[in-house]
C-alpha cells in the first residue's frame, strides 16, 4: 500500500508542473501577441503620422535662397520749396535666381537711370516716413521690372532692400 500512497503523490507535482508550463507558455504567447499587436497598431499610427508629415512637407516646397544684385549708391536732389535737398541711398534688389541677376547686371545702365530719374522726382516729405519708404521700394521695384520687360528675366526683380539711406 506504500507503493500505491507513493504513486499518485509522484503523478500529482508532474501534473502540476505540467499544469503550470503550460501556464507559463499560455501566459508567454499571449504576451508576445500582445507586445506584437501593440507595436503593429502603434507602427500604423506613427506610420501614417509621419507619412501626413512627409507629404505635408512634399507640398511645400523648399524656400530657395535668394540671390541679392548690388545697385550701388545713388545720390539725387530732392524737391523742395525752400532748400536744396538731397538723398543719398544705397540699394540691392532681391531677384528670383542668378540668370535674372546676370541679365539685370547687363541691363543695369537702363536701370540706374529709371531709378535716378524716380528718385530725383520725389519730395521729402513722401520719402520720410516708413510707408513713404516702402512705397518707394515698391516703386523701384516696378521701375526695374519695366526695363527687364521683354527678356528671360521679366518680373524678375522680387524686392528692394535699403542698406543706407541719408537724407539731408
Amino acid at each position: 500500500m506504500a507503493e500505491k500512497k507513493d504513486a499518485p503523490t509522484t503523478e500529482a507535482p508532474k501534473k502540476e508542473k505540467g499544469g503550470k508550463r503550460k501556464l507559463i507558455i499560455i501566459g508567454a504567447v499571449a504576451a508576445v501577441l500582445l507586445l506584437s499587436g501593440g507595436g503593429a497598431a502603434a507602427w500604423m499610427l506613427l506610420g501614417k503620422k509621419h507619412e501626413e508629415q512627409a507629404d505635408g512637407e512634399k507640398k511645400a516646397p523648399p524656400k530657395k535662397m535668394p540671390v541679392f544684385v548690388d545697385l550701388d549708391t545713388f545720390t539725387v536732389n530732392l524737391k523742395d520749396n525752400d532748400d536744396e535737398r538731397f538723398m543719398q541711398v544705397k540699394l540691392v534688389a532681391e531677384v528670383k535666381d542668378a540668370p535674372a541677376g546676370e541679365m539685370l547686371k547687363t541691363l543695369m545702365p537702363s536701370v540706374r537711370n529709371e531709378i535716378l530719374l524716380l528718385l530725383g522726382s520725389k519730395q521729402v516729405g513722401e520719402v520720410a516716413t516708413r510707408e513713404g519708404k516702402e512705397k518707394l521700394a515698391q516703386e523701384i521695384v516696378a521701375s526695374a521690372n519695366k526695363i527687364l520687360e521683354g527678356t528671360p528675366a521679366a518680373k524678375s526683380v522680387e524686392g528692394v532692400n535699403f542698406t543706407h539711406l541719408i537724407i539731408q
